[in-house]
Protein backbone atom coordinates (compact mmCIF):
# COMPACT_ATOMS: atom_id res chain seq x y z
CA UNK A 1 0.00 0.00 0.00
CA UNK A 2 2.04 3.52 -0.65
CA UNK A 3 2.11 5.76 1.51
CA UNK A 4 -0.58 8.54 2.35
CA UNK A 5 0.25 12.01 0.84
CA UNK A 6 0.55 14.78 3.59
CA UNK A 7 -2.47 17.14 3.84
CA UNK A 8 -1.99 20.04 1.31
CA UNK A 9 -2.06 22.92 3.93
CA UNK A 10 -3.79 26.61 2.61
CA UNK A 11 -2.52 29.46 5.49
CA UNK A 12 -3.19 32.97 5.41
CA UNK A 13 -1.26 35.02 3.18
CA UNK A 14 1.72 36.43 5.20
CA UNK A 15 1.03 35.06 8.92
CA UNK A 16 4.26 33.60 9.42
CA UNK A 17 5.99 36.52 8.48
CA UNK A 18 4.02 38.57 10.41
CA UNK A 19 4.37 36.37 13.74
CA UNK A 20 8.17 36.16 12.98
CA UNK A 21 8.15 39.74 13.16
CA UNK A 22 5.90 40.21 16.09
CA UNK A 23 7.94 37.30 18.12
CA UNK A 24 11.23 39.41 17.03
CA UNK A 25 9.57 42.59 18.41
CA UNK A 26 8.35 40.71 21.63
CA UNK A 27 12.16 39.63 22.17
CA UNK A 28 13.88 42.86 22.00
CA UNK A 29 11.07 44.48 24.41
CA UNK A 30 11.02 42.00 27.17
CA UNK A 31 15.59 42.31 26.62
CA UNK A 32 14.84 46.01 27.17
CA UNK A 33 12.28 45.62 29.95
CA UNK A 34 15.08 43.50 31.91
CA UNK A 35 18.35 45.27 31.20
CA UNK A 36 15.79 48.58 32.19
CA UNK A 37 13.99 47.43 35.17
CA UNK A 38 15.41 44.12 36.37
CA UNK A 39 13.92 40.37 35.44
CA UNK A 40 10.83 40.48 38.10
CA UNK A 41 9.46 43.81 36.16
CA UNK A 42 10.06 41.53 32.53
CA UNK A 43 8.02 38.40 33.86
CA UNK A 44 5.28 40.86 35.32
CA UNK A 45 5.30 42.27 31.40
CA UNK A 46 6.11 39.11 29.32
CA UNK A 47 2.03 37.77 29.38
CA UNK A 48 1.02 41.19 27.80
CA UNK A 49 3.58 40.50 24.95
CA UNK A 50 2.58 36.61 24.80
CA UNK A 51 -1.07 37.35 24.61
CA UNK A 52 -0.65 39.66 21.20
CA UNK A 53 1.92 36.67 19.78
CA UNK A 54 -0.96 34.27 20.75
CA UNK A 55 -3.64 36.74 18.74
CA UNK A 56 -1.40 36.54 15.56
CA UNK A 57 -0.51 32.86 15.89
CA UNK A 58 -4.24 32.14 16.21
CA UNK A 59 -6.03 34.29 13.84
CA UNK A 60 -2.64 33.78 11.01
CA UNK A 61 -1.00 30.20 11.82
CA UNK A 62 -3.62 28.00 13.26
CA UNK A 63 -6.61 29.03 10.88
CA UNK A 64 -5.94 27.30 7.68
CA UNK A 65 -6.92 24.85 5.95
CA UNK A 66 -5.73 21.74 5.36
CA UNK A 67 -6.97 19.12 2.44
CA UNK A 68 -6.26 15.46 1.56
CA UNK A 69 -7.94 12.54 -0.52
CA UNK A 70 -10.16 11.91 3.02
CA UNK A 71 -11.76 15.25 3.21
CA UNK A 72 -10.95 18.85 4.59
CA UNK A 73 -9.76 20.38 7.82
CA UNK A 74 -11.26 24.08 8.24
CA UNK A 75 -9.42 25.90 11.52
CA UNK A 76 -10.93 29.34 12.15
CA UNK A 77 -9.46 30.57 15.13
CA UNK A 78 -9.87 28.14 17.72
CA UNK A 79 -12.83 26.05 16.25
CA UNK A 80 -12.20 22.80 13.80
CA UNK A 81 -14.49 21.43 11.11
CA UNK A 82 -13.34 18.06 9.58
CA UNK A 83 -15.76 17.77 6.29
CA UNK A 84 -15.50 14.63 4.70
CA UNK A 85 -15.62 15.33 0.72
CA UNK A 86 -18.62 13.42 0.15
CA UNK A 87 -20.41 16.20 2.37
CA UNK A 88 -18.98 19.13 0.21
CA UNK A 89 -21.30 20.08 -2.75
CA UNK A 90 -19.52 23.31 -3.44
CA UNK A 91 -16.44 24.83 -3.61
CA UNK A 92 -16.61 28.40 -3.86
CA UNK A 93 -14.64 31.62 -3.66
CA UNK A 94 -16.07 34.71 -2.35
CA UNK A 95 -14.33 37.10 -0.20
CA UNK A 96 -13.12 33.62 1.18
CA UNK A 97 -12.91 30.38 0.67
CA UNK A 98 -16.61 28.61 1.91
CA UNK A 99 -17.70 24.94 1.28
CA UNK A 100 -21.02 24.33 0.82
CA UNK A 101 -22.08 20.84 2.60
CA UNK A 102 -25.16 19.06 1.29
CA UNK A 103 -27.52 19.77 4.41
CA UNK A 104 -27.05 23.54 3.11
CA UNK A 105 -24.73 24.58 5.61
CA UNK A 106 -21.99 27.09 4.40
CA UNK A 107 -18.43 26.44 6.59
CA UNK A 108 -16.81 29.70 5.94
CA UNK A 109 -12.81 29.83 6.16
CA UNK A 110 -11.04 32.34 7.62
CA UNK A 111 -7.12 31.16 6.51
CA UNK A 112 -7.32 29.13 3.28
CA UNK A 113 -6.67 29.41 -0.59
CA UNK A 114 -7.05 32.41 -2.78
CA UNK A 115 -6.99 32.51 -6.62
CA UNK A 116 -3.75 32.90 -7.62
CA UNK A 117 -3.04 36.25 -9.84
CA UNK A 118 -2.38 35.82 -14.14
CA UNK A 119 1.53 35.33 -14.10
CA UNK A 120 3.34 36.85 -16.86
CA UNK A 121 4.35 35.27 -19.90
CA UNK A 122 7.84 35.83 -21.45
CA UNK A 123 8.62 36.82 -24.87
CA UNK A 124 9.46 32.96 -25.74
CA UNK A 125 6.96 31.06 -23.63
CA UNK A 126 3.32 29.98 -23.69
CA UNK A 127 0.67 29.43 -21.46
CA UNK A 128 1.47 25.81 -21.22
CA UNK A 129 4.94 26.37 -20.63
CA UNK A 130 3.63 26.79 -16.82
CA UNK A 131 3.93 23.98 -14.41
CA UNK A 132 1.48 22.14 -12.26
CA UNK A 133 2.50 24.28 -9.13
CA UNK A 134 1.02 27.37 -10.72
CA UNK A 135 -2.72 26.52 -10.50
CA UNK A 136 -4.12 28.01 -8.08
CA UNK A 137 -5.50 26.62 -4.64
CA UNK A 138 -9.54 26.18 -5.59
CA UNK A 139 -8.62 24.06 -8.67
CA UNK A 140 -6.47 21.92 -6.26
CA UNK A 141 -8.86 21.34 -3.74
CA UNK A 142 -11.26 20.61 -6.69
CA UNK A 143 -8.65 18.10 -8.02
CA UNK A 144 -8.85 16.27 -4.43
CA UNK A 145 -12.41 16.02 -4.08
CA UNK A 146 -13.09 14.95 -7.47
CA UNK A 147 -10.17 12.08 -6.62
CA UNK A 148 -11.87 11.08 -2.91
CA UNK A 149 -12.75 8.12 -2.22
CA UNK A 150 -16.28 8.21 -1.13
CA UNK A 151 -17.22 6.94 2.50
CA UNK A 152 -20.90 7.49 2.76
CA UNK A 153 -21.40 7.67 6.18
CA UNK A 154 -19.00 10.20 6.80
CA UNK A 155 -19.62 12.89 8.94
CA UNK A 156 -19.12 16.32 9.49
CA UNK A 157 -17.17 16.93 12.80
CA UNK A 158 -16.34 19.83 15.11
CA UNK A 159 -14.32 20.30 17.92
CA UNK A 160 -11.84 22.96 19.56
CA UNK A 161 -8.35 23.63 19.35
CA UNK A 162 -7.69 22.49 23.00
CA UNK A 163 -4.03 23.20 22.73
CA UNK A 164 -4.17 27.04 21.96
CA UNK A 165 -7.47 26.83 24.26
CA UNK A 166 -5.14 25.77 27.18
CA UNK A 167 -2.31 28.16 26.08
CA UNK A 168 -5.09 31.16 26.40
CA UNK A 169 -5.62 30.01 29.83
CA UNK A 170 -2.33 29.82 31.16
CA UNK A 171 -1.55 33.55 29.92
CA UNK A 172 -4.40 35.07 31.03
CA UNK A 173 -4.20 33.27 34.85
CA UNK A 174 -0.53 34.78 34.34
CA UNK A 175 -1.23 38.46 33.20
CA UNK A 176 -4.09 38.10 36.17
CA UNK A 177 -1.41 37.52 38.74
CA UNK A 178 0.71 40.37 37.07
CA UNK A 179 -1.60 42.47 37.83
CA UNK A 180 -2.67 41.56 41.39
CA UNK A 181 1.43 41.45 42.35
CA UNK A 182 1.77 45.10 40.69
CA UNK A 183 -1.48 46.71 42.38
Amino acid sequence: MPAARPPRVFRVTGAAWLLGVSAAIAIVLLIEAAVRSGVGEALLLTPWLLLVIWVVYVMGIASDVRADAAGVQVQNLLRRTAVPWIRVKRIALRWQLELTLDDGAVVRCFGGPSRSRPRRIGPERTREDGNGEAADGIARLQKLRLEAVAHPDAVVVRSWDWASILAFAVLAVWAAVAVLITR
